[in-house]
């Protein structure tokens, strides 16, 4: 299920995950201490609709449980 940006990093800040914007393109980052950043590419800001695929690579890369994830959105 695609959901906004906003909708997404609202979801990962009960993790603990931040969203930092791109100080120059369109990709922003999530970021969590211990973990590896995860760019997002979202051209159109905060209302950009991002994909399932980005949304299941998030919850991959900070070992989220992608259903759990999911129920937040």
């Amino acid at each position: 299920m695609p959901a906004r940006l906003s909708r997404v990093a609202s979801a990962a800040s009960t993790y603990g995950i931040s969203l930092h914007k791109p100080k120059s393109g369109s990709h922003y980052k999530f970021k969590k201490p211990h973990h590896r950043t995860y760019p997002v590419p979202a051209h159109n800001g905060m209302k950009t609709v991002i994909s399932d695929v980005y949304i299941k690579g998030l919850c991959r890369n900070f070992a989220l449980d992608y259903d759990e994830f999911k129920e937040k959105l």
